[in-house]
């Protein structure tokens, strides 16, 4: 009897309840997802009907990461805790801005920056119009200024957090946010200071979680890459570099990054089999056109394992700046080195400083920078 009440009490520390009501939402599914390092997986589904309520009950022994999901594709992420009992309300008409979480300190104070990144998007969506219909370089500038500043005040906002809910599976969420597919919070050499903390944080309560190994392992890797190319730049006693690019282009020559003439130069991948490539390429070729005798040029890496579909696209396309291809994807040492994990994925490359200076910009975006360097 001693085992058996024992053995119930720990299954009620490990349990998990998730109930709530979804307003607006009497054809909608709602599905309960655990998000792992590279997928997710469904655990739960519910039809919701017009009471628009939901339970959801599970163990586990540990803190997770894990996704409400509805049939509509609108979405939100949950950090519970074995032992708690989650409350959600909102309207399906609305999610995120309606959403109304107790019993979960971690998952409330992650939604404040899950609104803070859509307000975000919202304001950059709006400068973006802004300034495509602006003509005045007067006006362009105060918008390319607003631009940074919103993206500067939602980075903040982001940096408080973390150095608040290190200990939390919820940074995990908060280190690789995206302003759009691609294009993190979080990038630059600083930011490795974060990653660092959250890492050997989590660590120390749970070294077992896949997350949390799959983190460190991104840590080192990024860390020793940052360090390497430091000691190379201290052993050479030269300015610092960005890792070579080497590739042969249309006529089998080999051309290198630092060959190019302009002082901005978008290193710019992609793919004729990736349809976001093809799509991004037929905007680029304004901005290109825009900017090519001011300064500016683009030097497109084809991630093609053929040459012939390589050729094709560019001159059905008519992309005209400088192109060279790696065939050896996805075994490319130069997209490691660049961290390439989606297509399209491009780099804006000051040459004078040999430095980054944007990463995953839009066209848009780009169109924007550019004004702001060149004109």
């Amino acid at each position: 009897m001693i085992v058996l009440v024992l053995s119930m009490i720990a299954c009620s520390k490990e349990r998990i309840v998730i109930t709530g009501t979804i307003r607006n939402a009497d054809t909608l599914s709602i599905y309960l997802d655990e998000v792992d390092v590279y997928d997710s997986m469904t655990l739960d589904s519910a039809i919701l009907k017009k009471n628009g309520r939901f339970r959801f009950a599970f163990r586990s022994a540990s803190p997770g990461f894990y996704q409400m999901r509805l049939s509509d594709n609108k979405s939100f992420v949950l950090f519970p805790e074995p032992g708690q009992h989650i409350h959600i309300e909102a309207d399906a008409t609305n999610l995120i801005p309606s959403l109304h979480i107790d019993g979960s300190e971690d998952t409330e104070q992650v939604l404040k920056v899950v609104r803070n990144l859509n307000e975000s998007r919202v304001k950059l969506d709006s400068l973006t119009v802004l300034f495509n219909k602006a003509e005045a370089d007067s006006t362009k500038q105060r918008l390319n200024k607003e631009y940074d500043s919103v993206l500067e005040s939602h980075r903040k906002f982001s940096i408080a957090f973390l150095l608040t809910h290190y200990h939390s599976f919820a940074s995990l969420y908060v280190l690789y946010q995206q302003y759009l597919p691609g294009s993190y919070v979080f990038y630059k050499n600083t930011d490795l200071q974060y990653f660092r903390i959250v890492s050997d944080s989590l660590k120390k309560y749970y070294p077992d979680s896949r997350h949390v190994i799959a983190l460190e392992q991104n840590t080192e890797r990024l860390i020793g890459d940052y360090n390497a190319s430091l000691f190379l730049r201290l052993a050479e006693g030269t300015e610092p570099a960005l890792p070579e690019v080497a590739l042969p282009g249309l006529a089998g020559d080999t051309i290198h990054l630092m060959s190019l003439e302009g002082p901005y130069i978008l290193l710019h991948f992609w793919a004729s089999w990736n349809e976001a490539s093809i799509n991004q390429n037929q905007q680029l070729i304004k901005v290109y056109n825009n900017f090519r005798n001011k300064g500016f040029d683009v030097l497109a890496v084809s991630l093609d394992n053929s040459t012939d579909s390589w050729t094709r696209a560019i001159k059905f396309d008519e992309l005209y700046w400088t192109n060279v291809i790696d065939v050896t994807f996805p075994n490319s040492i130069i997209a490691t080195n660049y961290n390439v994990t989606s297509l399209p994925c491009n780099y804006l490359i000051d040459k004078n400083n040999i430095a980054i200076l944007a990463k995953n910009l839009t066209p848009s975006q780009l169109q924007m920078r550019l004004n702001e360097l060149l004109n």
